[in-house]
């Protein structure tokens, strides 16, 4: 750790882990852990399966830097960089999930966190010749009248997710407070591929230190043999204080 001459602090953390398990693993069903996601929080997890159905296996070391910049006003930024190497290839992992192979895909990750709470973050996986398998970049803006999430995707084709062609799409989530009360909701996610929205929605929440009651409408605009474009209404009404910590009207 080191200080500059504005006061900025930097930290670097090269890590090296050893992770040793059994190669073979109880013949069960896969139904919770199919989608697997490799990020800069699990790149030092002894198992990134997200659930109980399937666990990683074999001896493999993790390797990773880390670099942390934090300034005194407030805000700060930083990148880790690390990658996955294996002593056998156990079919484990699909190609999307950038941890096939004997060696798993670079990882880069970087983010800047603004002294409002605000947040970019731009992930990266590629292989050692530089060609992308997913690439994430995504804002989060939250203040007190206003919210704001948003974030564009491109993934490789991969059949083992129920995803035969490439995906290229941008999320939007956001949120305004129209009174003390009433709070707009808006979401929308978009194609690149087909070049069409998918899924859009609309909202209106109410709430107090009594009740919280939420309406929402929502289209889903995919068509395909096995998917209809469909048009959903929802309404939630929720009591507060009892059993939540919430305090009561």
């Amino acid at each position: 750790m080191g200080a500059g001459k504005n006061g900025a602090s930097h930290v670097i953390e090269p890590v090296a882990q050893l992770v040793i398990s059994p190669k073979t693993t109880p013949a069960l069903p896969n139904e919770d852990s199919a989608l697997v996601e490799f990020d800069e929080g699990n790149l030092f997890a002894l198992n990134r399966f997200a659930g109980s159905d399937a666990y990683e296996r074999g001896a493999r070391a993790n390797l990773g830097l880390n670099w942390t910049r934090h300034d005194p006003n407030g805000w700060s930024m930083g990148t880790t960089i690390g990658r996955v190497l294996r002593a056998d290839d156990l079919g484990q992992f699909g190609p999307a999930s950038g941890l096939d192979g004997s060696h798993s895909d670079w990882l880069l990750a970087n983010q800047i966190t603004l002294s409002d709470g605000s947040q970019l973050t731009n992930r990266l996986l590629f292989n050692d010749g530089f060609d992308l398998t997913k690439a994430e970049l995504r804002l989060d803006l939250d203040r007190s009248d206003y919210g704001l999430s948003t974030s564009f995707v491109r993934m490789i084709a991969d059949p083992s997710e129920n995803r035969p062609i490439a995906t290229s799409e941008l999320f939007l989530d956001g949120r305004y407070a129209l009174t003390d009360n009433w709070t707009g909701k808006v979401s929308n996610r978009y194609d690149f591929v087909a070049n069409r929205a998918t899924d859009a929605g609309l909202g209106v929440e109410f709430r107090n230190e009594c009740l919280s009651l939420d309406l929402s409408l929502s289209r889903r605009f995919t068509s395909s043999t096995s998917v209809k474009p469909t048009t959903e209404f929802g309404l939630s009404v929720d009591l507060l204080g009892f059993g939540s910590g919430a305090a009561s009207g």
